[in-house]
């Protein structure tokens, strides 16, 4: 079952060729597009900024754009999207979720997609746009900084409170605590400066 497209994506882009490809970090696999090589020949920092629909995501983007971003830089955003595997006992019900939930998250990442390609084309910024669903958000992430050769990661969190947090653990607490590059967490109070 597939986890990753892109869009029409700037230099750096994913070459084309359909691949299934099992991951350990739990991510259900590629479909579409194989990556190629993530080296930055104009010694700029590959910066990894993982997204999702949210406004915190967003504002994580633009802080990074206005506050951190060098033209030599390159910019690999994925739009990371959490699928839930342990659903109903019946294999039946299981399989149409599973595919209700794939479906739902390709038509999100699309849109997402589109979005963050016009930011990069708005704003000249080198890079690419690509989505993929995991089972662990946080360890795409990872994966994710470890294909392209990351050198830092640019990411908003959603403020949940303690319980959920304590339930459903934070994707930024675990790239914070698992990521071998610096990894900056734009918090959610600062939303109000770009929106």
């Amino acid at each position: 079952m597939g986890g990753s497209w892109s869009g029409g994506s700037q230099e750096g882009s994913p070459a084309a060729g359909a691949a299934t490809v099992e991951s350990p970090s739990g991510a259900v696999g590629v479909e579409g597009a194989k990556y190629g090589a993530p080296k930055n020949n104009n010694k700029g920092d590959i910066v990894v900024i993982p997204v999702d629909p949210s406004k915190q995501a967003e504002a994580a983007f633009e802080w990074y754009v206005h506050h951190v971003h060098r033209p030599e830089n390159i910019v690999r955003v994925v739009h990371c999207q959490e699928i839930q595997l342990n659903q109903p006992f019946l294999p039946e019900l299981k399989a149409k979720t599973l595919q209700d939930q794939l479906d739902n998250a390709r038509a999100q990442g699309k849109d997402v997609i589109g979005l963050y390609e016009k930011k990069l084309t708005n704003y000249q910024i080198h890079g690419s746009v690509h989505s993929e669903f995991a089972t662990s958000p946080g360890e795409l992430v990872l994966d994710t900084l470890k294909r392209y050769d990351g050198s830092m990661v640019v990411m908003g969190t959603r403020g949940f409170g303690i319980l959920r947090r304590t339930i459903l653990g934070s994707v930024s607490q675990y790239v914070l605590n698992h990521s071998h590059v610096p990894v900056t967490v734009v918090p959610p109070d600062l939303m109000h400066r770009f929106f």
